[in-house]
């Protein structure tokens, strides 16, 4: 379940990553309307049930606050009443995953996206720890403060920007591919699909827990309270 990023997606697929039923929708209605409007229509078209699921991952952030507060709470709701389990994943850290699933090899990855008024979150993954987890805070920079950054690190890195807008793309390249060891353009739209990946592969979702990692489904918090991320 991903609203963090002007779009709602929801994905249900099995233990082996065959897709039930996608449903991806831009916010026409209220975010709480259209995510339980999506739920439903999964339900009823991949016929199942809502007991049928074992495991729930939601996107964190950073991103909307709006979408992110109202699927993490729907997410926590039915993990909670369902007693399934509940995984929470950075946006920048399902981009680095998809990079490094992409790219055999890799050493760094520093994932980017668009955040508003010529911004964007930054944060940089390293392949020497498990998954491709963060090595530093989200940041929220201009493109010459990423230029910078990028030229102060001892190795290149690939660069993976998530876009809803793909003419962004041509413009990232333009200002940026001479800092990078090369750029993966992904599409933001695809972000539930390979949380879901990053969970199954990852943690293993256990049908019978009712939390993850440590943390209780009543404790999981959007990025920016327990992150300190910049929106």
């Amino acid at each position: 379940m991903d609203s963090s990023n002007g779009y709602s997606s929801l994905l249900a697929v099995d233990e082996n990553l065959n897709v039930l039923l996608e449903s991806i929708s831009d916010f026409h209605e209220k975010h709480s309307v259209l995510i339980f409007k999506q739920l439903d229509e999964i339900i009823c078209k991949a016929g199942i049930k809502l007991t049928d699921f074992k495991g729930i991952a939601v996107i964190l952030g950073p991103g909307s606050y709006t979408g992110i507060r109202v699927s993490l709470t729907i997410a926590k709701t039915l993990s909670y009443v369902l007693k399934i389990a509940l995984v929470g994943l950075g946006s920048l850290s399902v981009c680095a995953y998809r990079a490094a699933k992409e790219n055999s090899g890799l050493k760094n990855i520093v994932a980017v996206c668009y955040a508003s008024k010529d911004r964007y979150y930054v944060s940089e993954f390293s392949s020497e720890t498990k998954y491709f987890e963060g090595q530093i805070k989200t940041d929220l920079l201009n493109l010459e403060e990423i230029r910078l950054f990028l030229k102060d690190m001892e190795d290149k890195p690939l660069l993976a920007y998530g876009f809803n807008d793909k003419n962004d793309c041509h413009f990232i390249e333009d200002k940026l591919k001479d800092a990078v060891n090369g750029l993966l353009f992904l599409d933001l739209k695809d972000t539930a699909y390979f949380a879901a990946k990053y969970a199954i592969e990852s943690y293993k979702i256990n049908g019978d827990a009712v939390f993850f990692d440590e943390k209780y489904t009543e404790e999981l918090s959007p990025y920016y309270v327990y992150g300190n991320g910049p929106f």
